[in-house]
């Protein structure tokens, strides 16, 4: 009886390391100094964090507060996860609102392996 409960203990050890999570991956950013509606805007520095280890691209999205999409690009995996300030092409805000970044971590295959999203205010 005794193997038994150490043999469910290693067991469950076991499993639970290997189905331990990795921590989500992030993003952040500020709209600070991009200017509204302005004609050839650049794109915020973002912080990426968390990519998942056999992530090459990382695809970002502009949804603007009525659900259209205003713009995007695919960018190389960044060494220490920052994307330098007006590496993406979009539509710069021209009306007051909500705007969400998304990213999507994506293998060299094409294979989503993550997303992270965050929504700020532009005015």
């Amino acid at each position: 009886m005794k193997i038994l409960g150490v043999l469910i203990c290693l067991l469950c050890g076991g499993a639970s390391s290997a189905f331990a999570l990795s921590p989500d991956m992030t993003l952040d950013f500020t709209w600070i100094g991009t200017a509204l509606c302005a004609p050839t805007p650049g794109s915020p520095e973002f912080q990426v964090e968390n990519m998942p280890a056999r992530t090459a691209v990382l695809r970002f999205v502009l949804i603007g507060p009525n659900g259209a999409e205003l713009g995007g690009a695919d960018v190389p995996r960044p060494v220490h996860g920052t994307v330098p300030r007006g590496t993406i092409s979009f539509r710069a805000p021209c009306v007051g609102g909500m705007y969400t970044w998304t990213v999507e971590a994506v293998d060299a295959q094409g294979k989503p392996l993550g997303k992270a999203k965050l929504t700020r205010p532009f005015y």
